[in-house]
């Protein structure tokens, strides 16, 4: 399936000049329908900030202490920004978790990495925090085994709980409090999902989408839908709320793969299949290319944003990002 005329003409008039000028790594939208959070590289700051598309302007949060050597990966509740910022690139291990608040300017660090006795870092796993409803949750390495905690930090208060310690993966949230995760009953085995309260860290009923769940360990959610690429990545599954069976949407052919790149926005759904990346109407039961040669999406209700490859390994290097409100797409062409 290649690009559709319409497409490239919207995604074309909708790049974002400032992305042509800063190197800039979109990780999470703003949810006003005209700015998203973003990693910055620049001579002049280096750090996390929020990008006012129609303005250019750059709102700058917090410098990295490592400009060469730090990135950063989050989530925004509509009010706090959460995020880890990773020092390295060699792996996710080492890390601090940061919390902004958009209406104060409070930032403040709410967690870090633990280390062993002798100082090497517990691996973790890799995934963002989430935010929701004033709840911050990640899930991160504390001892041998593959040992994880999985933390529900409330915003509010500054209680950071840990509801659970076992073999989990990168935990996530829905509404009402509900934080949920992957784990196996072993290091490295098949995953089950599991659910608590984030308020009081008790177990709760797992979600009919959730509970058939075998081997999932990436798993996207707007709080109240789901959508996953299957335990062999050949297939991508969908549920429109938690107390829906999930079904498939697409599936991919011959040695390609769904990759974990999978977000959604209300009715829309972007996925990889990489090289190429791809946005889904659940509704219409249609798909369609935005990009042949790599790259992802960003979504929440009301807006659309799609980081371009570059080829280019460098830390500055610049990639084109197309910001769209979803009121301004165009249909889905039929899938051929």
């Amino acid at each position: 399936m290649h690009t559709n005329a319409a497409w490239r003409r919207v995604l074309a008039r909708h790049v974002v000049p400032l992305s042509r000028r800063v190197s800039l790594t979109p990780w999470t939208l703003a949810h006003d329908g005209r700015s998203f959070f973003a990693t910055v590289y620049s001579p002049s700051f280096s750090g996390v900030a929020r990008i006012d598309v129609p303005t250019g302007r750059i709102a700058r949060i917090k410098a990295f202490p490592d400009p060469t050597n730090d990135q950063a990966d989050g989530a925004f509740g509509g009010r706090r920004l959460v995020w880890s910022e990773y020092h390295g690139f060699d792996s996710f291990d080492d890390f601090t978790v940061w919390s902004w608040d958009s209406w104060t300017g409070k930032l403040q660090q709410i967690g870090a990495a633990t280390r062993t006795a002798d100082g090497r870092l517990w691996p973790s796993p890799w995934r963002q925090p989430d935010v929701r409803g004033g709840i911050a949750t990640w899930t991160q390495g504390v001892g041998p085994d593959g040992q994880m905690a999985v933390h529900a930090f409330d915003l509010r208060s500054g209680r950071d709980r840990v509801v659970r310690v076992g073999h989990a993966l990168g935990s996530f949230l829905f509404t009402d409090h509900v934080v949920a995760w992957p784990e196996s009953r072993t290091s490295g085995g098949v995953t089950t999902t599991r659910t608590a309260s984030a308020i009081t860290g008790k177990p709760v009923r797992v979600p009919r989408a959730l509970g058939a769940l075998r081997g999932v360990g990436w798993l996207a959610t707007d709080g109240r839908r789901i959508a996953y690429p299957n335990a062999s990545f050949t297939s991508l599954w969908w549920a429109p709320s938690l107390g829906a069976k999930p079904r498939r949407i697409v599936a991919a052919r011959g040695y390609d793969h769904i990759d974990n790149s999978v977000q959604i926005g209300g009715r829309y759904v972007g996925f990889g299949i990489q090289p190429r990346v791809f946005l889904g109407d659940t509704k219409t039961r249609r798909y369609v290319q935005i990009s042949a040669h790599s790259g992802w999406t960003r979504l929440d209700a009301r807006s659309l944003v799609v980081l371009y490859a570059t080829g280019s390994k460098a830390l500055d290097a610049r990639a084109p990002i197309a910001f769209v409100p979803l009121r301004n797409l165009p249909p889905l062409p039929a899938c051929r």
